[in-house]
């Protein structure tokens, strides 16, 4: 089933109008960035990890387990990033090239290599990548997170990592069709048969 991940508590609405959109479902995301943010809450599927320290990082990914299926973490660093996949409780790391301030002489500091991406094979997760964050970027900002994300897609077929792209959206207006999405997603590399599961849970 198609799927698409909003930052929010469940809202009717937000099922509907995405259903509209051409998804089967909504997955509602809570935003963590500390222990106290994290407890049961029927109004959320899933949590989102925020943190660059990696001893928060363990604590909170021990704790949220206890509350949701699906426990995912920002990459807010490669020691973030390593750690998130190679975690048995973390479903998925989203966009590891988060926050990256500048790049590489000969590549783009895009938050993952070829030693992450074999790790997020073998241990079977995802990567996923977050619409929302280019939408919220601009010009040059814009040009760099788009390479950055490209370069991601290319790594991950070379490796066969598991991909997923959604939107991320924190309101109604942010919420994009599932098939100007897909265009978006051939448009920055990738191929029609990733495209056609990208939006898979």
């Amino acid at each position: 089933m198609t799927v698409d991940f909003f930052i929010g508590k469940r809202n009717k609405e937000i099922v509907e109008r995405a259903m509209g959109l051409g998804f089967g479902n909504v997955i509602f995301i809570k935003e963590a960035k500390n222990l106290d943010e994290i407890r049961k809450d029927d109004n959320f599927n899933a949590i989102l990890i925020i943190t660059k320290s990696l001893e928060l990082f363990r604590r909170m990914v021990d704790k949220a387990s206890n509350y949701f299926s699906i426990v995912l973490v920002l990459g807010t660093s490669d020691v973030i990033n390593r750690a998130a996949l190679e975690h048995k409780k973390v479903h998925a790391l989203v966009s590891p090239e988060y926050g990256r301030e500048y790049d590489y002489t000969n590549y783009r500091n895009s938050g993952l290599n070829q030693v992450l991406c074999k790790i997020a094979k073998d241990n079977g997760k995802k990567i996923i990548l977050s619409f929302n964050d280019i939408l919220k970027k601009k010009n040059e900002e814009r040009a760099m997170l788009i390479g950055r994300i490209m370069q991601n897609i290319t790594l991950c077929r070379k490796y066969k990592t598991e991909i997923r792209f959604y939107s991320f959206a924190s309101t109604k207006e942010e919420l994009r069709a599932m098939n100007d999405l897909k265009s978006f997603c051939l448009a920055i590399g990738a191929m029609p048969e990733e495209a056609n599961k990208i939006f898979n849970s």
